[in-house]
């Protein structure tokens, strides 16, 4: 289907710009108006993506050659919203578990929210 293949193509953006440290991709994965709200070391956070994508980019994982296998344990949609979940472990050896939702609003599937625990 194409629409599961046009949400897959940003997570796979997403995926990629984690990846590399890439924040022209991250910022295009996400909705101009999207949130981040979630836990990391217990402590719940609350802001929206730039905050993450900073931080990310601040230590590629690329540059540390780490074999990120990012895996989207689930994938749904109806019509203009769509939901992952998708499972990601850093080179810390930090795992996360990350509920995303997606929206179309007319321009193009973009991640509108992520919410996420550190494990």
């Amino acid at each position: 289907m194409q629409e599961e293949a046009n949400i897959r193509k940003i997570l796979a953006l997403y995926t990629e710009g984690s990846y590399e440290g890439d924040a022209a991709k991250l910022a295009a994965s996400f909705h101009e108006k999207a949130v981040m709200n979630g836990y990391l070391g217990g402590q719940l956070l609350m802001a929206v993506p730039d905050v993450f994508i900073s931080e990310v980019c601040k230590s590629p994982m690329n540059q540390a050659d780490f074999n990120y296998n990012p895996v989207i344990s689930e994938l749904s949609f109806d019509g203009k919203v769509a939901t992952a979940t998708l499972l990601e472990t850093y080179p810390d050896g930090m795992r996360f578990t990350n509920y995303l939702h997606l929206i179309d609003d007319g321009s193009g599937w973009k991640i509108i929210s992520k919410t996420f625990i550190g494990h």
